[in-house]
């Protein structure tokens, strides 16, 4: 780790000051200039026009505190800070993403598989967009800015969609967007966000293609559904109606476990539909009678 050259003064040394103390190694160009707009307005002076933020942006540079990030090349590095593992990056630089599935079923102990690229799930852009626009109404409402310029989406100004590359960290990416994101934690052993346990052995359910195929998430529930019942029930009893009657399946029939929950969950089931334990296989004619499922795995 490199030490941090201190050849700034005011603002900048500020700046620099804070990123240090976060200890986060990377951050986004809008972060960083709402880092900088923050700094003049905590020592109580007016914020200057876009010019000068990029002067101190500038200043930051040349002193080896910051450098653009080698992955995502318009936002920045954090010099004096030791760099992390994809997970970590990725989630502060995207502040909407969580890891999920066989990725997130990694992480809780749930499979000895390992996943060659790192999944990442985040609401979809519309959604994003909403959240991104009241992002930045608040921010400007906590550090009032008279000089806006009216920024194109690009700009450093704006709060824009991140875009992922394709590898972070020498970790190939798989990117999944939802209308209905999930539930995730931050990790205590880093900055990064995952998955639930419920929404883990829910997206098994929803997913199982990206969770190593139904047969293993089969072998998973019966080895672990158990042990985090009552987090499965909680998140599933939100899910659609095909989901239920797959976990009701697995839970009643395969685990052999009576719950009064669970049970709930039998009036989703329909005779004569198309319903199926693998979404994604075709239907056999072999089926469950009291979930009305085909057992296609």
């Amino acid at each position: 780790m490199r030490k941090m050259e201190r050849r700034l003064w005011g603002v900048p040394a500020l700046v620099a000051d804070v990123l240090e103390k976060r200890g986060e190694p990377v951050l986004t160009a809008w972060d960083l200039y709402a880092l900088i707009r923050k700094s003049y307005h905590d020592r109580e002076r007016e914020i200057p026009a876009s010019r000068s933020l990029h002067k101190v942006r500038g200043s930051l540079e040349k002193a080896g505190v910051v450098a653009p990030d080698r992955d995502y090349k318009t936002h920045y590095r954090v010099i004096n800070v030791t760099d992390r593992p994809a997970d970590d990056i990725i989630c502060l630089i995207d502040r909407f993403c969580h890891i999920s599935h066989l990725s997130a079923m990694q992480n809780w102990g749930l499979t000895n598989r390992k996943s060659h690229e790192l999944i990442i799930t985040r609401p979809d852009d519309l959604a994003v967009k909403a959240m991104l626009s009241d992002i930045m109404k608040q921010e400007a409402k906590s550090a009032p800015w008279h000089h806006r310029d009216s920024a194109p989406s690009s700009s450093p100004f704006h709060l824009g969609n991140i875009r992922h590359p394709g590898h972070v960290r020498r970790r190939a990416i798989k990117v999944r967007k939802s209308r209905r994101a999930g539930q995730s934690l931050k990790n205590r052993n880093g900055f990064s966000r995952i998955a639930t346990i419920g929404q883990t052995f829910l997206d098994m359910l929803k997913q199982p293609a990206l969770c190593g195929g139904m047969a293993h998430v089969i072998d998973v529930w019966s080895e672990h559904a158990i042990t985090h019942l009552d987090q499965i029930i909680e998140t599933v009893s939100s899910a659609n109606p095909a989901v239920k009657c797959r976990a009701g399946y697995i839970i009643d029939e395969r685990l052999g476990v009576n719950d009064s929950r669970v049970e709930a969950w039998h009036a989703c089931a329909q005779r004569g539909g198309s319903s199926r334990l693998d979404p994604r296989r075709p239907y056999v004619p072999r089926w469950s009678d009291k979930w009305m499922i085909s057992i296609n795995a």
